[in-house]
């Protein structure tokens, strides 16, 4: 029961930190394949744009993902401490032993690794905001963001116009 009451605070906790890293960190393979979506969208939307940008990538992780994902840093935590001991020779154990824990820890990251890989549902789903010059019925291009959420196929299911530059009034976006 004390587990459960843990980790029903924890996993909070782990999905906000998740959240704000997945915005702040570096393009991953989710995020390119998110704008690779978006771009495939925005051809079968839009009879012309040009100049599409993105910005605010957030990737909503679910909690079986997170709590996948915190197996391999605890296995990797697992290697680290017991490399730390067996160099400063406080590992009880024979070289044998370390050695085929060792084997064991890295097979089991290992089979971690490859079940994040392919996990499902890894999010809720993915937000982004593309920007892009879109063909306007006056003839003119105009800068509209929309607010772009994907399923966890890459799939689009929602967007909307949440800004623009320079737009005119009556003018409306010429789709397809």
């Amino acid at each position: 029961m004390k587990l459960f009451l843990t980790l029903l605070l924890v996993i909070p906790i782990f999905s906000v930190s998740a959240q704000i890293k997945a915005k702040i960190a570096p393009r991953d393979s989710d995020q390119v394949k998110v704008e690779r979506s978006v771009i495939k969208w925005a051809d079968s939307t839009f009879k012309e744009y040009n100049e599409p940008r993105f910005e605010k990538y957030r990737a909503n992780y679910t909690d079986e993902y997170l709590i996948a994902s915190m197996r391999v840093k605890s296995i990797d935590r697992r290697i680290s401490e017991l490399r730390k001991e067996y160099t400063m020779g406080k590992y009880q154990g024979t070289e044998q032993e370390f050695t085929d824990t060792m084997e064991d820890l890295k097979k089991r990251r290992k089979e971690a690794e490859d079940n994040n890989q392919d996990f499902h549902p890894k999010v809720t789903n993915y937000v982004i905001s593309f920007w892009a010059n879109i063909r306007l019925d006056s003839g003119v291009l105009n800068y509209v963001q929309h607010k772009i959420i994907l399923n966890d196929n890459y799939e689009v299911i929602k967007s909307k116009i949440v800004g623009n530059i320079g737009d005119s009034e009556n003018a409306k976006i010429v789709y397809r």
